[in-house]
């Protein structure tokens, strides 16, 4: 199985959003597109691949929307159309306790949960933290089940770093040149099916 974890420092948790604005909701089109990014190959969905989006924007922070791609049901690989599941998600979830969770649709769970506290549940996973001083991707060993882990535009608080140190992430480099968000996942899809198929 392999997992992607963005987090989306910004991102609005609270579903009062525009869909015709995404970019003033914390930048949900760049979240949108990772997701697209994960899961959509040109004639499907890929069945292998989790993606969980970590938000922490106003006004109910944090929360985690994850899109299992074997379960979802009618689901668009567009920016507007993705959006419409995160809105609707996080409405549905507006009232979640504290590590609760809920499905709002075939294959889309909604949790009121830290990115610290997703990365503890992962800990039988291989954690792999996208940053440019790692071990360039294509001399990586992938092993079993992975969680790719990276940042979206702001990238990732010195704190978070050091708390995927001490929970044994490795760090893989997809070279010298910084990427999009999105293309960082389609760099990495791309590197493992090439070792699949």
């Amino acid at each position: 199985m392999r997992e992607f974890l963005l987090r989306a420092l910004k991102a609005r948790t609270d579903g009062n959003f525009s869909l015709d604005n995404l970019p003033d909701a914390g930048r949900l089109d760049l979240v949108a597109r990772c997701i697209s990014s994960a899961l959509w190959l040109a004639k499907g969905l890929r069945e292998d691949t989790v993606i969980h989006v970590n938000l922490e924007g106003p006004r109910y922070p944090p929360k985690i929307i994850s899109f299992y791609g074997a379960k979802l049901k009618g689901f668009y690989f567009d920016e507007k159309g993705i959006a419409k599941f995160i809105k609707h998600a996080l409405e549905e979830g507006i009232n979640l306790e504290l590590n609760e969770e809920i499905e709002v649709y075939p294959g889309i769970i909604v949790s009121k949960k830290s990115f610290e506290q997703l990365i503890k549940e992962k800990q039988d996973y291989q954690i792999i933290y996208l940053h440019k001083k790692g071990k360039d991707v294509r001399e990586f060993k992938f092993k079993g089940n992975i969680l790719i882990v990276f940042g979206d535009y702001i990238g990732m608080p010195w704190k978070t770093e050091i708390f995927l140190q001490r929970h044994n992430a490795e760090r893989a480099s997809l070279g010298k040149i910084e990427y999009h968000a999105s293309q960082c996942i389609t760099i990495v899809n791309n590197e493992l099916d090439r070792r699949i198929y």
